[in-house]
């Protein structure tokens, strides 16, 4: 299954790419130079410290580059019928009468606070592929509650 993106998130992983292989990393490289030219490697927390900054980098290196090996961008369907992975989805809980704005986003977007939701989370599975008017069941943990999409964009 590709890992699903906008475009705007690809624009930022690239850009983080680019800042991780050619600012970040070379610096801790030369913290790391610098660490062992101060002597006795095995007291010396600077050396320490950058070899553990270095591994956090190539972990978030290594991670990007395997998104970007295999990605489908999300495209913008402004007139879909239909909640689909980049909707842009309203939400009314039947219950409380309570509305959510989420817009669904591929998991390495996702981004709680500004309403950006992973197509994988549970409301999402629920809605992806209704379309307003439609009232589903979302069950999460063992609750579960009605909810009605009331606005696709």
């Amino acid at each position: 299954m590709p890992n699903y993106i906008t475009k705007a998130g690809l624009v930022q992983l690239n850009n983080e790419l680019n800042e991780l292989k050619n600012v970040q990393l070379p610096k801790i490289q030369d913290d790391i130079r610098e660490a062992r030219s101060l002597g006795d490697l095995r007291e010396n927390s600077a050396l320490d410290a950058a070899k553990v900054q270095e591994e956090t980098l190539n972990f978030r290196t290594s991670e990007i580059e395997n998104i970007l090996a295999d990605y489908e961008i999300i495209e913008d369907d402004e007139h879909s019928t239909k909640v689909k992975i980049g909707s842009h989805v309203k939400v009314k809980y039947l219950d409380t009468k309570s509305e959510l704005a989420l817009t669904i986003v591929g998991t390495f977007e996702v981004d709680p606070i500004k309403g950006k939701v992973s197509n994988e989370s549970p409301i999402a599975k629920a809605i992806l592929g209704k379309k307003v008017g439609d009232e589903v069941e979302l069950k999460i943990l063992n609750k579960s509650q009605k909810i009605k999409i009331i606005e696709i964009n």
